[in-house]
C-alpha cells in the first residue's frame, strides 16, 4: 500500500511540474513571436510623431517623458518627428522577435548615459542617497541610430522596481545634450540628467549650471 501512495504522489508531482513547464514554454513562445518594442524619450515632455511604414502609430503607453510603441516582427522604416525642434529622424529597424527593445533618439543633439543605480537606490532604503552617486556604465553618443536597450534598464525613476535581490543590478538610461555626454565632460553636469531639471540642459544649460553654482556658494 505504501509504495502505491509514493507512486501516486510521484505521478501528481510529475503532472504539476510538467504543467508549469508547458505554461512556461507557451508564455516564452508567445513573447518570442509577439511584437517588439520601440522606446522614445522626449525632451521636455515634448510632442513626437512616429510614422512606421508610412502609417502613424500611437504610443502604447507613456510614463513622464518615456513613450512606448509596438512593432511587429520584421524590418520597418520609421520616421520620428520631434515637434519642439522640428527634427525628422529616419530609422530602418529590424525587430527580430518579441524580446527586441530599441530606443530611438528624437533629436540630433540627444545622447544617452546608462547609470548603474543599484548602490544608490537600493543600499539600505529604496530611495536615492544624496551621498552615493550612480556610476556611468555606458555612453550612447551616435546620434540618429537605434539603440538596443540592455536588460534590467529603465528609462524613468518611476519605472524602476521598488526592491531587488542581492544579485540583481538596476540601470537607468537618461538623455542629455551630446556636448555633456562624453567621457571628458563634467561629471557633476552629467548627473544633472537624473534631476528634475534635466530638460534645462537642452533649453538653458548655462542658466541651470549658474543656478546650481549660486546655490552651492550660498551653502
Amino acid at each position: 500500500m505504501q509504495p502505491n501512495i509514493r507512486n501516486f504522489r510521484s505521478i501528481v508531482v510529475g503532472i504539476v511540474v510538467g504543467t508549469f513547464a508547458i505554461f512556461g514554454l507557451v508564455a516564452l513562445a508567445y513573447n518570442y513571436f509577439g511584437n517588439g518594442t520601440l522606446h522614445v524619450m522626449t525632451v521636455g515632455n515634448g510632442t513626437v510623431e512616429l510614422v512606421m511604414d508610412g502609417k502613424p502609430v500611437q504610443a502604447r503607453s507613456k510614463q513622464e517623458d518615456h513613450l512606448v510603441f509596438e512593432a511587429s516582427r520584421g524590418r520597418h522604416e520609421v520616421k520620428l518627428t520631434d515637434a519642439s525642434s522640428g527634427t525628422v529622424t529616419p530609422f530602418s529597424v529590424e525587430v527580430s522577435n518579441g524580446f527586441t527593445e530599441l530606443l530611438l533618439p528624437t533629436r540630433k543633439d540627444q545622447c544617452f548615459l546608462r547609470f548603474d543605480m543599484t548602490e544608490a537606490a537600493y543600499s539600505g532604503q529604496n530611495t536615492l542617497h544624496k551621498n552615493q552617486s550612480p556610476t556611468v556604465e555606458d555612453r550612447y553618443l551616435k546620434v540618429g541610430e537605434a539603440i538596443i536597450l540592455p536588460s534590467n534598464t529603465y528609462l524613468t525613476l518611476e519605472e524602476m522596481p521598488e526592491k531587488v535581490s542581492s544579485s540583481e543590478r538596476v540601470y537607468l538610461l537618461r538623455d542629455l545634450p551630446c556636448d555633456f555626454a562624453g567621457e571628458g565632460a563634467n561629471v557633476g553636469v552629467q548627473h544633472l540628467a537624473l534631476s528634475s531639471r534635466a530638460d534645462e540642459l537642452f533649453s538653458d544649460p548655462n542658466g541651470l549650471i549658474n543656478d546650481l553654482r549660486g546655490t552651492n556658494d550660498d551653502q
